[in-house]
């Protein structure tokens, strides 16, 4: 393990040459930024549908008896198992395949999942509908990652990255009001529904009121206008020459814009590729994976226990949790920005690496403060506290993925990587579970379960892509 260092290491040589700049004034047409924004409302309804989940999970677990294992499994091996065992071949389908009908398929297919839910009467149909929701949203990153570098030219990809990447961050606080939202208005409007859905749990109505959003969210995808792979990037210089220009400009152009050339016509295989660049792959997984165990747990159990301590409402969860994100948004998005102007310079290519894994020691540490917190006010302002140093890293990560393979891998690259991180997305709420069902007769056992998931999962994430210099002085 001490071998891996993706913070050290250079990202593959088509991201990192300093070759690869932009040459061309062209701008991104409007149908871009119009695919751009639909792109974020499909993200957007995965979070709602995701977060509602988890201020649903108090009462559903009242109504079906549930433990906590079980809803550690939920989340777990029912969503991130599942999630990451789907990104892989939705990645390969996304690469050779129209990528707006496999993501509308995936909306589709999530949706019906959330009505699912509704519909459970055991934990085995709540499992099912919970791994059908995880292999629906298990495309949204490799397809999303994959069509950003085709809409945009190089010089508007960081900004059209940073929108989309805030908007989808400012769609979990969106998702945690509106589905807070959803929740109760569904219970004061019970008496509009078919006399069939009166008698139903809130929960129940909730997931079906959610479902019927999928359709019109579909048929937005499908409008998208079809782009080419690599078409955002400039013409190689060999198509400029066939169009009648002359060698020596030819030949100028081709030594400023190989790298965006090799970008649009590379051939490399998906097996080359990999055993290039396997070391940084490797170390990027295993760092991050380690200390996604701790930031999966937090997400997944602070909300139920600000419900189980506090007899916090699903109403006022999303409304806490929703305000908590926003404004851990703006902020850590403001700080990722700035530290990334600040770094980039003196740390080059693994600048925006190394940010992402301090965020997450710097989150893993703040965790420790639950131990303390005493009423929900406490509870939602630490998540705020949380939030910003994770999103200070998670606005940068998007030109991170994107730029670890050329156009024709893109899709498969992000989605091997997911993939590869399955065991540590499913260990977090499944280890916090069983501890917590461990230690149901100590006081604060969740609040406990959830802070050593997270302290372990993050030091030994951020010591594992720490240079050799620093590893071997600690």
């Amino acid at each position: 393990m001490s071998s891996l260092n993706p913070m050290a290491a250079a990202l593959p040589p088509d991201a990192a040459s300093p070759a690869a700049r932009e040459t061309t004034t062209r701008k991104a047409p409007a149908s871009a930024w119009y695919a751009l924004a639909v792109l974020v409302i499909a993200t957007v309804l995965g979070s709602i549908d995701k977060v509602i989940l988890t201020l649903l999970t108090e009462p559903m677990r009242i109504t079906l008896s549930l433990s906590d294992t079980q809803l550690g499994l939920l989340q777990g091996a029912g969503i991130v198992l599942f999630t990451g065992i789907a990104t892989l071949p939705l990645g390969w389908l996304s690469d050779r395949y129209d990528r707006r009908v496999v993501l509308a398929a995936c909306v589709v297919l999530w949706s019906a999942a959330t009505a699912m839910r509704g519909t459970a009467m055991d934990y085995g149909v709540l499992f099912i509908a919970s791994i059908g929701l995880g292999v629906g949203e298990a495309g949204l990153g490799p397809i999303t990652n994959s069509m950003i570098p085709d809409l945009f030219p190089r010089t508007q990809r960081v900004l059209a990255n940073a929108v989309f990447a805030l908007s989808a961050i400012f769609g979990s606080a969106l998702g945690a009001l509106l589905g807070g939202t959803v929740v109760h208005l569904t219970d004061d409007l019970r008496h509009w529904l078919p006399a069939s859905m009166q008698q139903m749990e809130t929960w129940r109505l909730a997931f079906f009121v959610m479902a019927s959003a999928g359709i019109p969210v579909a048929l937005l995808v499908l409008s998208i206008r079809r782009t080419r792979r690599g078409g955002a990037q400039p013409a190689p210089p060999d198509e400029a020459a066939a169009a009648g220009a002359k060698p020596e400009a030819a030949h100028s152009a081709h030594a400023v814009t190989q790298a965006d050339a090799d970008d649009v016509v590379s051939t490399i295989s998906f097996r080359d590729h990999l055993r290039e660049h396997w070391r940084t792959f490797a170390g990027l997984v295993v760092g991050a994976g380690l200390a996604s165990i701790g930031m999966s747990s937090i997400g997944t159990w602070l909300p139920i226990m600000a419900a189980r301590q506090y007899g916090v409402t699903p109403a006022q969860m999303g409304q806490g949790m929703g305000i908590a994100f926003l404004c851990g948004t703006v902020i850590g998005g403001l700080l990722g920005v700035a530290a990334m102007r600040y770094v980039q310079p003196r740390m080059g290519p693994a600048a925006a690496l190394r940010i992402i894994m301090l965020g997450n020691l710097t989150a893993a540490l703040l965790s420790s403060l639950l131990l303390f917190t005493r009423s929900a006010t406490d509870a939602f302002t630490l998540l705020a506290l949380l939030v910003i140093p994770l999103i200070s890293g998670a606005v940068l990560l998007p030109n991170v993925l994107q730029d670890a393979a050329p156009p024709h891998l893109r899709a498969r690259t992000i989605a091997l990587l997911s993939v590869a991180g399955l065991p540590f997305g499913v260990v977090g709420p499944l280890l916090v579970g069983m501890l917590s069902d461990a230690l149901k007769s100590v006081p604060n056992g969740l609040a406990m379960s959830i802070v050593a998931a997270t302290l372990i999962g993050g030091v030994l994430g951020a010591w594992c892509c720490a240079p050799p210099k620093a590893r071997s002085c600690a």
